[in-house]
């Protein structure tokens, strides 16, 4: 088969369920989306390209190539002639070298990884910021429509400059080469990337486009603003050399995955697979084991009221400096109650910037915390909502957990609770009531616990934090029930 009807068949394939006027768009563009990269050469000129800038006291760096199993080894081979028949790397007789590894992705294929450990360490880091993925959801309420798009090897369409392209040479058992493209692994490459898309989508950022590296959101209220919104960003590709991955997009969807994430005109929920790893993961019996699923939990601590309160137990203890490991009965209480936390964890509400907020704040001697949230009508055939609360731990795990983890703070009005429906067909139900908007918590550091005065000052944090994405919440644990619980009307203009 020739690679134009591998072409036509990739296309028919992928476009087949979607609105005709959706197929057209895309069959429009095509060449967007080609099945291999289609350059002549390395990636056009562009007005970013990944230099590398080194410490005065630098030393070159070479080391030893790793041992690779055989599987491995036969899809290096592959893999380096793939990328020297693109002209992505070429032979090289550089002092660098850094050994090549496979790190395996979700799909069970293998990426080529290059350790450049000792490259990054003398390089001169780039300060440019990453967008932060809370801030970029706050900008999708209101929209149904929603397209996202994945930038094929990404960080192969950016071109090295040719004085630096020395400095990224690599060593394996099949030869010594070096990169002309960007590679995984450099220190830079992300801010460099990154550079690249905000300039090509700068006017039209968080106008209707989200862009997070190789990961671009298109999202519209309507059809028609839709399809005009895609074929801006579409020809904006065309028109800079950059190709996206037609199997890994998806077009004018009620729902898509973006960051780790679903996302519709409902919320923000996690993700099944990460959830599901979560549920699985047995009990850690090393402080790093214990920090990876830290790390992973903590992805979703806006999704989780109190997430403080369970890590608690676990970092005061056992991720101090060089801790003996003990993992006792209170820490397996812990463990399983934060596990539990996460899969049971609410559909986060998407903010109305039009309507007020509510801050809900608490803080105890170890920890503070707040709940932002908005009130919601009940849709008409429902005058009441009837949302299932979060399942509560069980009672011996609670009450051996409660000389630490204090109960969630109560309020004189009727219990909130943050979990709506989930339809069989993955759809969230329509919500009323009052709605999480995130959760945020947080552990008091040393000189906040010993301070007596630390209180007050962070209760104007909290609801400043809540409002603004950041993480410093606290409120004085000596307020009322009722004014812990603050309406805080007039705010969507400062919001927005």
């Amino acid at each position: 088969m020739s690679r134009a009807d591998t072409d036509v068949e990739e296309l028919m394939r992928f476009t087949a369920d979607l609105e005709p006027v959706i197929r057209d768009l895309i069959r429009e563009y095509r060449d967007v989306f080609p099945p291999y990269f289609s350059y002549s050469g390395i990636p056009p000129m562009r007005g970013v390209e990944h230099s590398i800038q080194l410490v005065l006291d630098y030393r070159v760096h070479h080391q030893a190539p790793y041992q690779l199993s055989i599987p491995e080894a036969t899809e290096l081979k592959r893999q380096l002639e793939e990328l020297l028949r693109l002209g992505f790397i070429k032979p090289s007789n550089s002092p660098w070298g850094a050994p090549v590894l496979f790190a395996r992705k979700a799909d069970e294929t293998l990426c080529l990884c290059i350790d450049y450990c000792g490259l990054n360490r003398y390089t001169v880091k780039n300060s440019y910021p990453m967008p932060r993925a809370d801030e970029l959801f706050d900008r999708l309420a209101g929209n149904r429509f929603f397209t996202k798009i994945d930038l094929r090897s990404g960080y192969h369409q950016i071109r090295v400059a040719a004085e630096d392209q020395p400095k990224t040479a690599f060593r394996s058992r099949f030869g010594h080469y070096e990169f002309t493209v960007m590679s995984f692994g450099l220190t830079n490459a992300p801010a460099t990337f990154q550079t690249a898309m905000n300039d090509i989508f700068r006017d039209i950022l968080e106008e209707y486009v989200l862009v997070y590296l190789d990961d671009i959101l298109v999202y519209s209220r309507t059809l028609e603003d839709h399809i005009r919104h895609l074929r801006d960003v579409l020809q904006r590709l065309r028109k800079h050399g950059f190709y996206a991955k037609l199997s890994k997009c998806r077009f004018a969807q009620r729902k898509v995955d973006f960051l780790g994430h679903h996302v519709s005109n409902q919320g923000v929920h996690k993700d099944d697979a990460k959830i599901t790893a979560i549920a699985e993961w047995s009990v850690p019996t090393s402080a790093n084991q214990l920090r990876s699923f830290l790390g992973l939990t903590s992805y979703y601590s806006n999704f989780i009221q109190g997430y403080a309160r369970y890590s608690y137990v676990l970092t005061s203890t056992l991720l101090r400096k060089n801790p003996p490991w003990f993992w006792t009965p209170l820490c397996e209480d812990a463990f399983r109650a934060l596990k539990k936390a996460v899969t049971c964890a609410p559909v986060l509400r998407l903010p109305d910037f039009d309507r007020p907020f509510i801050v809900t704040t608490d803080a105890s001697d170890f920890a503070v915390g707040v709940v932002l949230s908005q009130v919601f009508p009940s849709p008409p055939d429902s005058p009441y909502p009837n949302f299932p609360p979060s399942p509560p731990p069980p009672a011996d795990t609670a009450s051996r957990l409660m000389p630490i983890l204090p109960p969630l703070p109560s309020t004189d009005s009727p219990p909130i609770t943050y979990s709506p429906t989930i339809a069989e067909d993955g759809t969230v139900e329509a919500r009323a009531g009052d709605c999480p908007i995130a959760f945020y918590s947080r552990q008091l550091l040393p000189a906040e616990i010993r301070s007596s005065l630390c209180y007050p000052a962070l209760a104007s944090l909290s609801a400043r934090g809540a409002l603004h994405g950041t993480e410093n919440e606290a409120a004085p644990q000596s307020r009322s029930k009722k004014e812990q619980r603050t309406k805080a009307q007039g705010l969507a203009g400062s919001l927005g």
